[in-house]
């Protein structure tokens, strides 16, 4: 019969809870680690441009200093 309560049907509440507590709890994590990826890659990213610029400009100090 539908609307009774017995002890199964709680432990079945129960359980579906928890799994949608623990897959919302797993998905913020997921969420997280994928924040801080993209983080890391756009902080990387930017070393990586910064050390092209670096090397561009001590190329150019070399140049000018051979010219002299």
């Amino acid at each position: 019969m539908q609307g009774q309560t017995d002890e199964e049907n709680l432990y079945r509440f129960e359980r579906r809870l928890r799994y949608s507590d623990s897959i919302n709890i797993i998905r913020k994590q997921i969420e997280t680690y994928e924040k801080l990826m993209k983080e890391q890659t756009e902080r990387m990213e930017a070393a990586i441009r910064e050390n092209k610029e670096a090397e561009r400009l001590q190329r150019e100090v070399e140049l000018v200093r051979k010219r002299k």
